[in-house]
């Protein structure tokens, strides 16, 4: 094996670590999965989970790529925002 080849080879395992590396931080810096899918989401999923979670009184807007949710479960109101694309909660951290 040529030298050059070898350098290419290393090269290519530095880049691909990286790569890696960033999508692992990315995926741990965005919130759980609310809704599972492979795709965007719907407004309608968001509002069977929230049902099925037992959620009630809920009410739904779209604002760009995220789904503003607010619910009432156990005498509590609370407010969620959900990537549409991901179907994760969006991790606030101006809270």
């Amino acid at each position: 094996m040529s030298y050059r080849v070898f350098v290419w080879l290393i090269a290519a395992g530095v880049v691909v670590s990286i790569v890696t590396v960033i999508d692992l931080a990315r995926e741990r810096s965005e919130g759980a999965v609310f809704v599972a899918n492979n795709g965007p989401i719907t407004e309608d999923q968001v509002r069977q989970k929230m049902t099925a979670d037992g959620w009630t009184n809920v009410v739904i807007s779209r604002e760009g790529r995220y789904f503003q949710v607010m619910g009432s479960k156990d005498q509590q109101t609370a407010h969620l925002v959900v990537d549409a694309q991901t179907g994760r909660l969006r991790v606030d951290d101006d809270d």
